[in-house]
Formats: C-alpha cells, structure tokens, sequence
C-alpha cells in the first residue's frame, strides 16, 4: 500500500469528471507538462448543452483528488479481505496497533502512529472484522490520508478512534457535507435501507456503500455490486412475508476537497 501522498492521472481525473459533467468533458494539459494541475483547460457542456471551456480550479482538482482517493481506498478495503462482523462477538482488531472496546469501538494504541494503524488494516485485513458503517468511515479516513500524507494525518488525526458514525475527529466534522449535493462523485457516501429485515440479520438492515462510478458500489458486508445487485442482496435478508422493497436512500455524504487540502501542510 502507498504510504505517501497518492495523485492520479490525467486518464483518472478526467474519467471521473466525465462521470460528473457527462461524457463531453475532456481534460485538456495547460499548467505544468504531464501534471494535473488547476491551470489545466477542462472542457464540458453543461445542462443546456453549450460547450463550456474553463480552467480546471483549485477547487474542482481538489475534490476530484480527494474523490479519487477514496475509491482507490474502496477498492483496496475489498482486497484486503477484512471480515464482515455482525456483532460484537466477531468484531477484532490487530491488538499491537489498535484497542477495542464495547461493541466494536476501537482506537489507536498509545505510542502508535495512526497512518501506521490505519494502513494496517489494508496490509493485514484479515486480523479485523467490523460491521459497514466503521468499513466505510476506515475508509473515508484513508482517503484522507492518502490525499494529505501520512505526516499531517498523524497531527490532524492524532487520537484517532473509530464507532460507527458516532465518534468524529473534528477535521472530519469540518469536511462533512450532506444532504443533496451538486453531482453524483465517485467517492460519495450513500445508504440502501431495508425496512423489513429479517431481525435474525438485524445487521442489514441497511447497507453504508462508496459509490465506484460506472454504476458501481462497494459496500462492506456485500461487496462490490451495481444498485440493483446491492437491492437484491438486501432483499433476500428480509423477514418472511416481507412487500417493502429496500432502497437506494436520498442520504448523501461528501468530503469538503477545499477543507482536507488545508490540513496538507506538510510538503513531502
């Protein structure tokens, strides 16, 4: 896994945008050669169809950086091979560089640095097992890390712990945007809910997913599947008798680009 700051390509960044804008957008080299950079020409048509030209921005190449990375971190928590937990009994952790406590909680160990703890888990998924809201928020922090270093995660994120939705770091806080955000990214944070699950499976009752882009989710506990194959795998988890359906839900979460860049100020 990388340990330094990831950037990607200009084939990466532009499929992305053309996920964003359309199939039109084109990313075009005007900063510094064979760098993705914001003086870069990006190229689009927007809802009316007019052909917009423009420079890429600071704001849209940090997004898209960011957005990026937390893909590449989907992706690679599903090689990884870390277990699905449906309840505290199977939860774990690596116990040298992590505590856990009651139903899954678990922090970084004194004395270890949390980029370290953290990669950790990509390294050696198997000594792990949670349930999708903590897989999504290791992910979304790896994503950070990946964006910022390993230098600056240590000091933004120094006393990292993790519990479902309920324990965020500040910085984190500060970058959250929800509800119905401009475009659709590969990278966003959505939920399928189950209305009528089965209690014996009280654990999929909904499912936290990572949009992929082309159509494509990566939830922990379902793996990498299109919607209708995310909707179908919930279904068959519903109680007997079951009629409601699960969904897609409007929940939308997204990581502020422009508030995570600031916390990059280490320059290696």
């Amino acid at each position: 896994m990388p340990v330094g700051k990831v950037q990607h390509s200009r084939a990466e960044v532009e499929s992305l945008l053309k996920e964003v804008y359309g199939p039109s957008a084109e990313l075009r080299d005007a900063g510094m050669p064979g760098k993705v950079d914001p003086a870069d020409v990006f190229v689009y048509r927007n809802g009316a169809g007019k052909l917009v030209k423009t420079k890429l921005g600071k704001t849209r190449h940090q997004q898209a950086q960011l957005q990026l990375n937390i893909v590449k971190a989907a992706r690679a928590f599903h090689a990884a091979g870390v277990n699905f937990s449906g309840s505290s009994k199977t939860d774990k952790v690596n116990q040298e560089l992590w505590w856990m406590g009651y139903g899954g909680k678990m922090g970084v160990r004194q004395g270890v640095k949390p980029s370290d703890a953290l990669n950790d888990i990509f390294q050696n998924g198997s000594k792990y097992g949670m349930e999708c809201a903590t897989g999504t928020m290791v992910i979304l922090y790896k994503g950070i890390l990946d964006t910022i270093g390993p230098a600056d995660f240590d000091r933004a994120f120094a006393k990292t712990r993790l519990f479902r939705w309920d324990i965020k770091d500040d910085d984190f806080q500060k970058a959250e945007q929800h509800g119905n955000l401009p475009g659709y990214w590969p990278g966003d944070h959505t939920y399928f809910k189950n209305p009528e699950y089965d209690p014996a499976h009280s654990a999929f009752q909904g499912e936290n997913v990572i949009y992929l882009g082309q159509g494509m989710y990566f939830g922990h506990g379902i793996g990498v599947a299109s919607e209708r194959e995310v909707i179908s795998s919930l279904n068959s988890l519903r109680r007997p008798g079951a009629t409601t359906s699960a969904f897609r839900d409007e929940f939308e979460l997204r990581l502020n680009g422009g508030k995570i860049a600031k916390l990059d100020i280490d320059p290696d």
